[in-house]
């Protein structure tokens, strides 16, 4: 009832996107991205669906990480937090290839050039041809920044 005819809105009943999602910690990525999804499904009535590695690493390696586990110089966490990534990225190319108009976002920091490189690289090896867009949600505020409790690891140090 509420949904807009994709004819309307400049898209094919065939077209995807992926939204890549791009930011720091605790800057808001995973709340736009349930407020895009929201919409999407809401107005539109397109599937979507977020992807989102901190909730694999918590289901790969457990809710009660130690701050150790973030450290950049740690080799084996960063093996792990990797392996949270491609595990995302693999179910999102799933996701994608089922017929139909969908939204499918992935829910991560790549904020390093390379790593979106290499998403962008995975996406295209799998054969997705969707739309893809890189979103970028930036906190300039140091209040909220500091609320967010993330950065409460880097002042330890």
């Amino acid at each position: 009832e509420n949904a807009t005819p994709l004819e309307v809105i400049g898209a094919s009943a065939s077209d995807k996107l992926v939204i890549i999602m791009v930011g720091l910690p605790g800057t808001g990525k995973t709340h736009i991205a349930k407020r895009i999804c929201r919409f999407v499904d809401f107005f539109h009535d397109i599937p979507s669906q977020i992807f989102n590695t901190s909730e694999y690493r918590r289901k790969l390696f457990g809710a009660k990480i130690p701050a150790s586990f973030f450290d950049p110089n740690n080799k084996e966490a960063l093996e792990k937090r990797g392996k949270a990534c491609e595990a995302a990225l693999a179910d999102l190319i799933d996701y994608m290839k089922q017929d139909g108009v969908r939204v499918g976002v992935y829910d991560a920091t790549n904020s390093l050039r390379e790593r979106r490189q290499e998403v962008m690289k995975i996406l295209k090896d799998a054969g997705i041809k969707a739309k893809k867009i890189f979103l970028e949600s930036i906190c300039d505020d140091d209040e909220v920044s500091l609320s967010s409790g993330i950065f409460l690891f880097f002042l330890r140090r």
